[in-house]
């Protein structure tokens, strides 16, 4: 098959798909062909499954999403796409029942108090890997994952952020749009609910998820990927909290900023602080009938 340049600037060339059928697998049902999104794949004059001259290589509305809807879809397992074998896939039978992911969602809680405790970095890394499946505009896949995974790191983290906020406030700097009232009520409560640290909670790690600014959807993706996240760790039994009022202070303070080596045209509004909760909690709870539902309809225009 032949290459091009696609037409579409946002594009990206990237290496082959190896998209491959095995002829002897396939059913020629085309489920792939009906449920790809890009239109590149086709049937020849033989009714085998190709996809077009000039794709392979390209990310985007010319090429491929890379979303392998191709191979999932396929009922016999015939296709194969980027060298992944449709045996490894987790099939529809494992997944949760829509009763476990409503009790999953129904006892999710914003933790603030932890345990002295670290996660193992091998439970970290494998709910990182899952999380690599969160929906992304386009499909770019073009979020990064920033994380704390040694407690002492965090601490010294943690103590550098909190020194520095106090001297910025002394100056009458206060995180993000923070008054100084609101700093102030921040630090009257951080004795009873989080001694010694108003902004991370004490939590023993710390996760941020962060895209290139200006491309694709990169304000949503990475607030999509820290509430994928944070249903994670409650299946793993560990608690967790997106927090935003970090984010203010460390936009006062570009040397601490700096120190989390995130480059600044990537984008992050908010991080996750998580571990092994202190108090395990007994139940859910019940927040049903409080946020309003409003119907759309549409009436139709006969002129």
């Amino acid at each position: 098959m032949g290459q091009m340049e696609s037409e579409y600037k946002d594009d990206i060339r990237v290496g082959s798909f190896h998209f491959k059928v095995d002829q002897e697998k396939c059913i020629h049902c085309k489920k792939c062909i009906k449920v790809c999104s890009t239109v590149c794949l086709y049937a020849d004059n033989e009714d085998n499954i190709r996809m077009k001259d000039g794709v392979d290589g390209i990310f985007g509305w010319g090429g491929c999403y890379r979303c392998q809807h191709c191979m999932a879809v396929c009922p016999t397992g015939a296709i194969s796409i980027f060298d992944r074998n449709p045996e490894d896939s987790v099939l529809p039978d494992g997944a949760a029942t829509s009763s476990q992911l409503e009790a999953l969602m129904r006892n999710r809680r914003a933790i603030r108090g932890y345990l002295n405790k670290e996660v193992p970095r091998e439970l970290i890394d494998q709910m990182l890997r899952v999380l690599e499946n969160v929906p992304t505009g386009s499909n770019r896949q073009s979020i990064e994952f920033s994380v704390v995974y040694d407690r002492k790191q965090m601490d010294i983290f943690r103590k550098l952020v909190r020194d520095e906020a106090y001297r910025l406030a002394e100056q009458g700097i206060y995180p993000g749009a923070f008054s100084k009232k609101d700093f102030e009520l921040q630090a009257s409560m951080e004795p009873y609910r989080n001694p010694g640290d108003m902004f991370f909670v004490n939590a023993p790690h710390m996760l941020i998820v962060h895209s290139p600014k200006g491309k694709g959807t990169w304000t949503i993706d990475p607030i999509l990927a820290v509430s994928w996240f944070e249903l994670l760790c409650a299946a793993n039994g560990l608690g967790s909290i997106i927090m935003t009022y970090p984010v203010g202070a460390l936009s006062k303070m570009p040397k601490i900023q700096k120190m989390l080596d995130i480059p600044e045209d990537r984008h992050f509004s908010c991080l996750v602080g998580f571990g092994y909760p202190d108090i395990k909690y007994s139940r859910g709870v019940q927040r049903e009938n409080i946020i309003p539902v409003h119907e759309l309809r549409f009436e139709q225009d006969t002129d």
